[in-house]
């Protein structure tokens, strides 16, 4: 009974681990400080939730190392690793990171830096 309880009450205390955009930028710009977020110039260009699987809230253009990745925010991890799967990207957390895929230098970047992993 009591291994039940102490069960049962570790589950309950287990929390999932998430970024938020800043948490994640954060990390990225401590390793290169030239990551840099980048802005659409008018309401017509930049990326949005409706290019991914369901359960997008935020989707954002990144600039590493002279290259762009798209970061993708979900609610939970297991959002993030369903999307990701979908669309064949790499997730951190509650992030997909798409358009990284075929570019070495933005592989390494995000599994070495982010921890991404590929499903």
């Amino acid at each position: 009974m009591k291994f039940l309880f102490l069960l049962l009450f570790i589950l309950a205390c287990k929390k999932e681990l998430t970024y938020t955009k800043e948490d994640l930028f954060k990390i990225a710009q401590a390793a290169d400080p030239t990551v840099a977020m980048v802005l659409p110039r008018n309401m017509n260009e930049g990326v949005t939730c409706s290019s991914y699987p369901d359960g997008c809230l935020s989707a954002h253009i990144v600039k590493v190392r002279e290259l762009n990745l798209i970061a993708i925010e979900y609610l939970t991890e297991k959002e993030a690793i369903l999307a990701s799967k979908k669309i064949r990207g790499y997730y951190t957390r509650n992030w997909v990171l798409d358009d990284v895929s075929g570019e070495p230098l933005l592989e390494e970047f995000v599994t070495k830096y982010l921890e991404a992993k590929k499903p």
